[in-house]
């Protein structure tokens, strides 16, 4: 599963040119998330804007990214990594209000994003829910500092795993 956001990452970057995107949040989704929910405790606003802005059911397993565009302080794009295929860029509306430069980061930043099979296996072992599955990795600032965050479920209970940009476990909490 480490090769997703990598493949993503090389994509994009071929895309628009530039190797080390900026990045205002990335989800990793596993195949058949056709009931995805996630919940993330003190949720910055930028997710929640990118929450608000979609349908986030796959059958692949799939990495959607917000992007800055090279060179447009102002500009974000969405845009979804399949099967290899990177999709069109679909504009994403910003407020003025909106602190892109806070709420931004650089891909090379997050070199958890190479750890994504360890982050699975921890967050579903913190979590001690004996049948939970991931239903996806939210990557974005928290604050000041760049988390990774997995949602834990299963038929009777859910956990929020918590880790630093470098894929080191912080915590876990029930939700």
């Amino acid at each position: 599963m480490s090769g997703l956001p990598l493949g993503a990452v090389a994509a994009l970057g071929q895309r628009i040119g530039d190797g080390d995107p900026d990045v205002n949040v990335i989800l990793l989704m596993p195949p058949n998330s056709t009931q995805f929910r996630l919940v993330l405790n003190d949720q910055p606003a930028q997710v929640t804007r990118f929450f608000a802005d979609g349908d986030f059911t796959v059958r692949e397993p799939t990495v959607r990214l917000r992007v800055r565009s090279p060179g447009q302080s102002r500009v974000l794009d969405d845009y979804s990594f399949t099967l290899g295929d990177l999709s069109a860029p679909r504009p994403v509306r910003v407020s003025s209000f909106d602190d892109l430069d806070a709420e931004n980061f650089r891909v090379s930043e997050v070199p958890g994003l190479a750890r994504i099979e360890d982050i699975v296996d921890t967050a579903r072992t913190r979590s001690e829910i004996p049948d939970g599955q991931v239903t996806g990795i939210v990557v974005s600032r928290f604050g000041r500092e760049i988390r990774m965050v997995a949602n834990v479920v299963s038929a009777r209970s859910e956990v929020v795993a918590e880790f630093d940009r470098t894929g080191a476990f912080l915590r876990a909490q029930q939700v």
